[in-house]
């Protein structure tokens, strides 16, 4: 077959496209970095270009003393606050002043007394110092007072906070007034005063401090102005106190404060210069390696754009890049024009092999590059796409092409993830215990057990390359679980797309071609019921081609499936065909030789048809096509000949009537199945029609069908060799030879014997016990 012929312009043009396609899945984006967490590396990485690091550490370190240092926030709300209490205070003070004021001479009984009556206890001292207030020119300098004493008295909450961890030298009052309007103030943390949270905790000796610090206040006043203080913030029940602070503790306004302390906190920023060793030998990355190699891979990124020398090794690494790929991808495709051309002979096919395989660059290309996301995926992950090609190309084809599919799939995938040896090894073992493991899918089961080895296999050798390395127990045991996971992953994924894949790629697998094997099938118990006898003839083909096909190592099951079908369209018109009608009837006796063929050859265009109605695979339909190739319907053409020697018009003999226009349309045969089905066909009728088919006379017709057919041209377009032809014909002939076996024949006794002859009845010979022959049998043929 000529290279022409085995390769067409678009197949090729398609194979560029592949090619061109796989350099901008390798070129786009870029290069990722090859370093992974709890990886032991086993050399000095030093930096390559110059780059600031910011110390995440160092930064988080002072960021958090910086919130530790931001002041706590507390509020007074005067639009929501139940009460005021620095105003009570207020009105209280200013109460006891006009009660002093009201009464006048030296007996101050009657002011105690009228203080007590309102929760007062004043004595002589204290009465003396509000007398001193009392005149109305005092009353501006005693309001002063109080401001002052008041301003000082910071009576809060004691804060309940789990983001403090101890307390700042700043604290933060807000007061809000009945309009919203804020006003803040920063204090000393040391000068707050918190409200007890029992009632055997006091705080006297706190407000009466904060009163020895305002000059202005005398000392009389010490203690009324403290009971007041305290009977507005602790409430009128003693046993209960209130507790209403004069600021309540914010948490969300703290936090506020601190989050803003540390986003001005400016980062911990370390400059690297270029060879600088940033990760020793030896060591495992850990977190803070593992962002310090991060930057630094962008930072050479980054100079990579602008630097002529770092673009100039980067062209180079990707035209080295761009010649191993082209030596893979010519390798790859001389294998397929030499071992499978029919993929190379159908543009379709090469368009579905091709966009398989990009399909799966492309996706293990988009793992590997969600690095560059923030995500840390391993190119370990990429055994799943691995896994997945090599089943599809291995149920799609067979396991010598799917496993060397498989392979230059394996080093696509390993130049597009920047992987080393060990990674490669790994995506090899899963494509190649997949492949071994998926020759001929009868079960469902067989492709998840598939993927269970596959998984396992994987795992051990991840286990083994990652030792050999010397990795960490944890690195070792993350790959390990990774490729294993994704292995077993892959093979339930394959089994639910399966359906969807046959249909795509017009393949179908042993367990689907079982199932169209059930004699349950409309399309079979229609044939068996409408045209039994094309049913027996098509059940002896089955088994003819099964066996033929597995003689050469042929796809048995796909041939007996095949024969099983390969004369449906004869359920069209079952009674213009011989194995059908009845004894002494045939209605072609009515018909012109050239309406006949008509008839005959429509068979295959109506079979076409029904397949596609009931759904049959495509790739079954092959037999129902090809099963005739072009070969000439000999008994019309026949009888096409002497109709025409009897015509005045034509001559005597049948070279006036033209081969050409009594044969089948074809296509011939293109696979050895179905080529196998067509010496079935024609051996089988034409050894049916031997009067006594001894195994002598078996073999010469098988061996004249055989010849007649590769003479013809039948077997141009199927890669079946003379060696396999002739073990196929050998097939045929035992098979053929089992079918028409020597029976014994008995003849009918003149008289009854005494005794029948044991060496010639047997419980399986029922007409000779039913007749009680004795005479010894004669061995002959039943036709």
């Amino acid at each position: 077959m000529s290279l022409r012929r085995r390769v067409r312009l678009s197949s090729l043009l398609m194979g560029v496209g592949f090619y061109l396609g796989v350099l901008v899945i390798q070129f786009w984006g870029s290069d990722t970095m090859p370093w992974s967490l709890q990886q032991l590396v086993d050399r000095d990485i030093n930096a390559r270009v110059d780059f600031p690091y910011e110390d995440q550490a160092a930064t988080e370190a002072n960021r958090q003393k910086a919130r530790d240092a931001a002041p706590s926030a507390f509020v007074f709300d005067g639009a929501t606050a139940p009460v005021d209490p620095v105003a009570a205070i207020r009105t209280q003070m200013h109460d006891l002043r006009e009660l002093v004021a009201k009464t006048e001479g030296p007996d101050t009984k009657a002011i105690r007394d009228q203080a007590a009556a309102k929760g007062w206890v004043l004595d002589d001292a204290a009465i003396s110092a509000l007398r001193a207030f009392s005149p109305a020119a005092k009353k501006a300098e005693y309001d002063r007072m109080l401001d002052a004493v008041l301003s000082r008295l910071l009576i809060v909450n004691t804060p309940d906070d789990p983001n403090r961890r101890s307390t700042p030298p700043k604290v933060l009052l807000r007061s809000k007034d009945k309009n919203g309007t804020s006003t803040d103030r920063e204090v000393d943390s040391n000068l707050l005063i918190y409200l007890p949270k029992s009632k055997d905790t006091k705080i006297d000796d706190q407000i009466v401090a904060v009163m020895r610090g305002v000059r202005s206040c005398p000392e009389g006043l010490y203690k009324p102005f403290a009971d007041v203080v305290l009977k507005v913030v602790s409430g009128p029940d003693k046993d209960k106190p209130s507790h209403t602070p004069f600021w309540q503790y914010s948490v969300s306004l703290t936090a506020e404060q601190m989050n803003a302390a540390a986003d001005r906190t400016k980062p911990e920023i370390v400059p690297y210069q270029a060879g600088t060793t940033l990760v020793g030998a030896k060591t495992v990355l850990g977190p803070a390696e593992l962002s310090l190699l991060k930057h630094e891979h962008k930072a050479y990124l980054k100079a990579q754009k602008v630097d002529p020398v770092l673009r100039q090794r980067k062209l180079l690494r990707q035209l080295g890049t761009a010649i191993v790929v082209l030596i893979v991808v010519a390798g790859f495709a001389a294998y397929t024009v030499s071992y499978l051309p029919r993929i190379t002979e159908v543009p379709s096919r090469t368009l579905a092999l091709t966009s398989l395989l990009l399909a799966m660059i492309i996706l293990s290309h988009l793992v590997d590059r969600l690095q560059g996301f923030g995500s840390d995926f391993p190119a370990e992950t990429c055994i799943f796409f691995v896994v997945i090609a090599s089943a599809l190309l291995t149920i799609a084809y067979d396991q010598r092409f799917g496993f060397g599919v498989a392979a230059v799939l394996t080093v696509l995938t390993t130049l597009t993830v920047d992987g080393d040896f060990n990674l490669f090894l790994n995506y090899m073992t899963a494509a190649g215990v997949t492949v071994a493991l998926l020759k001929d899918i009868r079960t469902r089961s067989k492709i998840i057990a598939a993927g269970a080895i596959t998984a396992v296999a994987t795992a051990l050798v991840s286990a083994a390359t990652s030792l050999v390395a010397e990795q960490p127990w944890l690195y070792v045991v993350t790959r390990v679980t990774l490729s294993g996971s994704m292995a077993l992953f892959a093979g339930f994924i394959v089994q639910g797309i399966l359906p969807h894949f046959e249909k795509v790629f017009g393949v179908a697998t042993s367990m689907t071609l079982l199932e169209w094997c059930d004699a349950s099938k409309p399309l079979l118990r229609r044939l068996a019921q409408e045209t039994p006898g094309t049913y027996s003839h098509s059940l002896v083909l089955s088994q003819m081609a099964e066996e033929a096909c597995e003689a050469i190592g042929a796809h048995g099951l796909l041939a007996r499936v095949g024969a099983l079908y390969h004369d449906i369209g004869k359920a069209q018109k079952p009674e213009y065909f011989v194995e059908n009608q009845e004894a002494r009837m045939n209605r072609h006796d009515r018909l012109s030789p050239t309406l006949s063929l008509l008839i005959i050859v429509g068979h295959v265009k109506d079979g076409v048809e029904m397949a596609r109605a009931y759904g049959l695979p495509r790739v079954l339909h092959q037999f129902i096509t090809e099963h005739h190739g072009t070969t000439v319907v000999r008994y019309f053409h026949h009888m096409a000949a002497e109709a025409a020697a009897k015509s005045p018009l034509k001559g005597k003999h049948d070279r006036q009537v033209a081969e050409s226009e009594f044969r089948y349309p074809g296509p011939k045969p293109r696979s050895k199945e179905a080529a196998i089905l067509m010496l079935c066909d024609g051996c089988e009728g034409a050894v049916r029609a031997l009067n006594e088919p001894t195994p002598g006379r078996v073999e010469s017709t098988v061996h004249q069908v055989v010849m007649d057919r590769l003479n013809d041209g039948q077997l141009d377009d199927c890669e079946i060799n003379l060696r396999e032809l002739s073990a196929v014909e050998q097939s045929i002939v035992k098979s053929l030879c089992a079918i028409h076996h020597g029976r014994i024949k008995y003849p009918k006794a003149d008289r009854q014997p005494s005794m029948p002859a044991k060496s010639s009845i047997s419980e399986n010979e029922p007409d000779a016990v039913q007749n009680g022959t004795t005479d010894v049998p004669e061995v002959v043929e039943q036709a």
